[in-house]
């Protein structure tokens, strides 16, 4: 029997600053819990906590270094070799320089079995680990009219946060905002991420982004509903943007924020976005 898997599931990952994983085999993209296929994409500095986990984990570098540290050992694993970390090791991954490889575990990977240090410390949340309550999606500008409902949400955050512009964008519809968006990024690639709840099949986030390649990408809307936050997602759909941005050959990055919104600022700032100019505009018509 032949079976052609047609693309990964992204899994939110531990550590910091955040890495991406595509999972090709595994538990729920696969149905095959014996074992997990999946590949890391990670950026400099990017460390996880310890964990002692219960699977055997083989790890090809293909590119970079990816920094093992076990048992007071360090091993640094370059480009073109592979390491394996069996069963029941407390182990520490790394890529202080960066890397991407392809990660086995034998059975297959879940959050469950990998006991990572500071977790083991938490209360439950949920019946479902954080890498299962929620997956990835990855669409083109036809699926658009999808994020109508979470952008009128972020519609009625913005006019709450904004006394001198919430007048205008009160005027403002989703056919609008779906043309603006469309006809601005004609001559542009788009790509949609989607997050969706495991259990209720419901989007609960989104992020719209473009990009020119060869000139800039930018993330032009994104948004989780409040009952989804503080779940990573934010930051798991902004990883795979930048991603996106970065392999369609995007050479810059932008992001606008609306006055009223700054304390979003410091979420953009992790990932090397800082603020550049000012525009300023009059709140209502000549």
């Amino acid at each position: 029997m032949v079976r052609i898997i047609p693309s990964p599931r992204i899994i939110p990952a531990a550590g910091t600053p955040p890495k991406r994983i595509e999972e090709y085999v595994g538990r729920i993209v696969s149905g095959t819990p014996e074992v997990s296929i999946a590949r890391m994409v990670s950026p400099p500095g990017w460390s996880e906590p310890y964990q002692t986990p219960e699977f055997d984990e083989y790890s090809v570098v293909l590119s970079g270094t990816l920094q093992v540290e076990t048992d007071g050992q360090i091993f640094v694993v370059p480009s073109g070799q592979a390491v394996l970390v069996t069963a029941g090791s407390p182990v520490r991954y790394s890529t202080p320089d960066g890397a991407e490889y392809i990660a086995v575990c034998l059975p297959a990977f879940s959050s469950e079995l990998a006991h990572r240090a500071e977790e083991e410390r938490k209360e439950p949340k949920s019946a479902l680990s954080t890498d299962e309550q929620y997956t990835i999606h990855a669409a083109g500008p036809e699926e658009t009219d999808r994020i109508e409902k979470l952008w009128e949400q972020l519609r009625v955050c913005i006019i709450s946060r904004n006394e001198m512009f919430g007048g205008q964008m009160r005027k403002v519809r989703f056919h609008d905002r779906k043309n603006d968006l469309l006809q601005k990024n004609d001559d542009r690639l788009i790509r949609i991420f989607f997050a969706i709840d495991t259990l209720s099949g419901d989007d609960i986030g989104y992020c719209f982004c473009s990009v020119a390649p060869g000139s800039f990408g930018e993330i032009e809307s994104i948004f989780v509903c409040d009952e989804a936050r503080n779940r990573g997602i934010g930051t798991t759909l902004m990883v795979h943007a930048l991603t996106w941005i970065k392999e369609e050959g995007g050479r810059d990055i932008r992001v606008h924020v609306t006055v009223g919104n700054e304390d979003v600022i410091p979420f953009y700032q992790k990932f090397g976005l800082h603020p550049r100019q000012y525009i300023l505009s009059y709140p209502g018509e000549l």
